[in-house]
């Protein structure tokens, strides 16, 4: 049993297995699918873009950064660390850190929701990078590109709503 000690109270935490369960599986999948996209998109408009790409954008969806095509290698990169990283830490929710008391009853449901919560969050993280990388092999060759001014607010309301969902149900869970 893991015993993590906190400003001098030892807290027991059960090292529990968490069995995937359908839905897991299928964000993972799903995340797949969107990694393996990131890394088509990149390939596929390689040759097709020129040498000067939109790369960054600001808060209303203007291109206000322009740089090399070589940018279009990040995001998939990126995609690829964040997918194995929460893969690999969801692996031993006994470490989280958890807004109620883990107990030996309600380890196992905070432990799948805390689970559940980080697949959610890699599955959006990686089709948000999709977009993005879908949208500068888009935009790299018009003349006024624009990702919209609701992508920041949306992909916001996205990412906290889910972590605000999980929270929610992790305290209903106690």
């Amino acid at each position: 049993m893991n015993k993590p000690n906190l400003f001098g109270i030892i807290y027991a935490r059960p090292d529990l297995i968490i069995l995937g369960f359908d839905s897991a599986q299928m964000l993972n999948l799903s995340a797949l699918v969107g990694l393996v996209g990131l890394f088509v998109i990149a390939i596929h408009a390689w040759s097709r873009l020129p040498d000067t790409i939109p790369v960054h954008f600001g808060f209303d969806g203007q291109a206000n950064g322009w740089g090399s095509k070589k940018v279009l290698w990040l995001l998939p990169i990126i995609g690829l660390a964040i997918y194995g990283l929460l893969t690999f830490i969801s692996r031993y929710p006994n470490t989280f850190n958890y807004p109620v008391v883990i107990t030996e009853e309600n380890a196992l449901r905070q432990y799948q929701i805390a689970c559940s919560m980080l697949n959610w969050l890699k599955s959006e993280m990686v089709w948000i990078f999709f977009y993005i990388e879908w949208q500068i092999f888009h935009l790299a060759t018009t003349e006024n590109p624009n990702l919209g001014i609701w992508f920041i607010p949306v992909t916001s309301i996205i990412i906290f709503a889910t972590i605000g969902y999980w929270l929610s149900q992790s305290f209903l869970a106690r």
